[in-house]
């Protein structure tokens, strides 16, 4: 009796296994999402090395809900065609780093219940630029980006209880590009009495009751040049590194770029002294319209050809500012002068050995005026390190200048980039100088009324 129970439990329980399998399957059947990539929006981002395409966000037509943290990369092809009417196309493919469902098309790396799925895209892929340089004008140019990249969904995504099938025949190319954080600058033009008609952009930081907002002023370099409105904040981080989440919840802070143009006549390179002057007439008209700038805390940064208007203006006008940041500068007429006038003036400067644009240690560069700063007697911390170590290393390094100067009272620092080490090619030391945390804190630490 005790064996034929026992058989018929077991075929009762194998009945009863099969039964549940068969109510698995089709529980899972029926979970399957029936949604299907309708559009795609690209997002870019400035990078140290430049203007990138950092994401691709696809739309579905229905919200996709998986749980867990992601989806699987290798689901996604991503493709990029540009360069149609241009100096420069550029075929390729993008190396999907990270997948994951989202409500929004933004970078968040979580994985949240929504209508996009954002795949992020390694940015050292050759494709992963948004511009080129046109080296008969040496002016940067971005590329058109609607339409630009096809992604499909090679793969099924999800899990076995909520998946979204494959479709790779439904190839969907982006209708959008979204910059997150240049979208956030306000643009506007001011005919100024110097002359030129300054185009601009400018950040405007986190309000609040009664708190006064640092300004940053930056002047681009001759590659940013023109007349988009557009190039000073896209050509490199200059001005966006100020503009970033992790920098404006330390030191909230307005941040104004103007547009200069070497092949107006009206206009000029920040060298002219006409665009000095507009410059000034710029930034003393912005601080009159906004109130809440401190103007004890007025900033002034600017890289090789915005270098060779930022030692102007800070002869003339140091009084306007607190501190600045020079960058592979140049074109000081009087480097003794330039010492006396600005020897009491906070100033980090940083060149790279090798640069053969703006070269070193040529008459009137930053290395000549901080030679002359010390034949002065006027205190100088020399720092030098290699701009290809990592951002930590190199941000330790800085704050080790920092100790120096403390020691020695100097409000000057200048930093080396050892030959043969500045990213991409020579003469972008601003690569290593926005990425520098501890330099840009540096800077917002310099109060004119301290």
């Amino acid at each position: 009796m005790t064996r034929l129970w026992t058989k018929a439990a077991s075929a009762s329980a194998a009945a009863l296994a099969v039964s549940a399998f068969a109510v698995t399957s089709a529980s899972a059947q029926e979970h399957e999402i029936d949604a299907t990539a309708i559009d795609a929006t690209l997002i870019t981002e400035v990078a140290p090395e430049g203007f990138k395409v950092a994401a691709v966000a696809i739309e579905y037509d229905r919200a996709l809900r998986f749980g867990g943290t992601g989806l699987d990369p290798a689901a996604f092809d991503v493709d990029v065609s540009l360069g149609e009417g241009t100096l420069s196309a550029l075929v390729g493919e993008r190396t999907v780093t990270a997948a994951y469902t989202s409500a929004t098309p933004e970078i968040t790396g979580q994985q949240r219940e929504g209508r996009y799925v954002i795949l992020e895209l390694d940015l050292a892929d050759p494709a992963a630029t948004g511009s080129y340089t046109d080296w008969s004008t040496s002016l940067t140019h971005y590329y058109d980006l609607e339409g630009t990249y096809s992604v499909a969904q090679v793969a099924d995504i999800g899990t076995p209880r909520a998946s979204v099938a494959a479709q790779p025949a439904n190839v969907v190319e982006n209708s959008d590009v979204v910059n997150p954080i240049i979208d956030q600058y306000a643009s506007g033009t001011l005919a100024t009495a110097a002359g030129p008609e300054l185009e601009y952009r400018y950040y405007t930081p986190e309000k609040a009751p009664g708190k006064k907002r640092a300004l940053v002023v930056s002047l681009h370099g001759f590659g940013e040049s023109g007349t988009n409105n557009f190039s000073q904040l896209a050509g490199n981080q200059i001005s966006v590194a100020f503009a970033s989440d992790a920098v404006q919840q330390s030191d909230p802070a307005y941040i104004l770029s103007p547009q200069a143009d070497p092949f107006d006549a009206d206009k000029g390179a920040w060298w002219a002294p006409q665009m000095q002057d507009a410059v000034i007439e710029l930034v003393e008209t912005f601080i009159a319209e906004h109130p809440d700038v401190d103007t004890s805390r007025v900033y002034l940064t600017g890289l090789s050809m915005g270098s060779y208007g930022s030692w102007a203006l800070l002869q003339e006008h140091s009084d306007l500012f607190a501190g600045a940041v020079v960058v592979c500068g140049g074109g000081v007429a009087d480097e003794a002068a330039a010492a006396t006038e600005l020897a009491d003036f906070p100033i980090w400067a940083v060149h790279s050995e090798d640069d053969w644009v703006v070269a070193y240690d040529a008459p009137g560069s930053d290395y000549r005026v901080f030679q002359a700063l010390e034949d002065a007697g006027t205190p100088v911390v020399w720092t030098e390190w290699s701009g290809l170590l990592s951002d930590d290393e190199q941000e330790r390094l800085a704050k080790t200048a920092l100790k120096d100067a403390a020691v020695t009272g100097s409000q000057h620092i200048f930093t080396t980039i050892e030959a043969g080490t500045t990213p991409v090619f020579n003469h972008l030391s601003w690569i290593p100088t926005y990425s520098n945390e501890v330099i840009l804190d540096w800077l917002f630490a310099q109060d004119a009324d301290r």
